[in-house]
């Protein structure tokens, strides 16, 4: 498996043997287009390599926005040029300062359609949405002879789950359809001419709703080299992209699921 599949953390050196703090430097963002993508953004590849923890964004409340409704027939503009066209369109979707960050960066149609093709996958979509890396440290705690995550590390994705619970699925599922022609021909120009995007956003739904959520502590394991593994074998045999939701911890991986539930009954219909 690569590196981008399962590990925990990542110093590149030594296996860990305190409860020492390890800071991540990427992220992913997830949905049916629009939580895929932040989703995606915010739960990849946490606990990788150590270095300065990036500086908090600064907190914005929440806005309960309406958003508005794309008309019977809009004209989209080319691939090349839909990112200003996606900032308006997805920023009626929630205030928080997490979607605000992701929306700051380019290339936001690719960076959605690279994402969905990897989580459909089962794969993490690391290498692809890095902008929303915590912005504090993944600690362990011991308990007798085991180690566990400690809460504080879930507590860095609570403002992930926020988002996306907060966001309106029938909302998502018509900017979905909305955006849907240039979303399938970022999708097509990555070599997927035999597919559509339609049918990765649905296995993606799936691979992420199927995902198991345990009961109390999740125990962690040295891994190779400098890494964490999730000491319950059948967690650690799930997908690299189910790994990083349940990285969220059990209450914020169980938010955003409800979310994406939610959005595939919209998508359905």
């Amino acid at each position: 498996m690569g590196v981008d599949d399962l590990e925990l953390d990542r110093e590149g050196t030594s296996p860990p043997t305190s409860t020492s703090p390890r800071a991540s430097t990427r992220a992913w963002i997830i949905g049916g287009v629009v939580v895929l993508a932040v989703l995606a953004g915010g739960v990849a590849r946490w606990w990788t390599m150590r270095g300065p923890a990036p500086a908090p964004a600064p907190e914005a409340p929440a806005a309960a926005t309406e958003v508005p409704l794309p008309a019977e027939t809009v004209v989209l503009p080319p691939l090349e040029q839909m990112d200003p066209f996606l900032r308006g369109l997805l920023g009626a979707l929630s205030a928080r300062p997490e979607l605000a960050r992701w929306l700051a960066t380019d290339g936001l149609i690719q960076q959605m359609a690279a994402a969905i093709d990897r989580v459909s996958r089962g794969a993490s979509p690391a290498s692809d949405l890095r902008v929303l890396a915590p912005d504090r440290e993944f600690l362990t705690t011991r308990r007798g002879r085991s180690r566990e995550v400690d809460s504080a590390s879930y507590a860095r994705y609570d403002g992930i789950a926020a988002t996306l619970a907060g966001m309106d699925p029938a909302a998502v599922a018509r900017i979905y359809r909305t955006i849907r022609p240039r979303l399938d021909e970022a999708y097509k120009a990555m070599g997927r001419a035999d597919s559509d995007v339609d049918v990765a956003v649905q296995r993606a739904l799936e691979v992420l709703v199927a995902t198991p959520i345990p009961e109390g502590p999740i125990r962690v394991v040295e891994g190779r080299g400098a890494t964490w593994a999730f000491a319950d074998p059948a967690l650690e045999a799930l997908d690299p992209a189910q790994k990083q939701l349940l990285r969220m911890g059990p209450d914020n991986a169980a938010r955003v699921i409800d979310t994406l539930r939610r959005i595939q009954q919209q998508l359905a219909s």
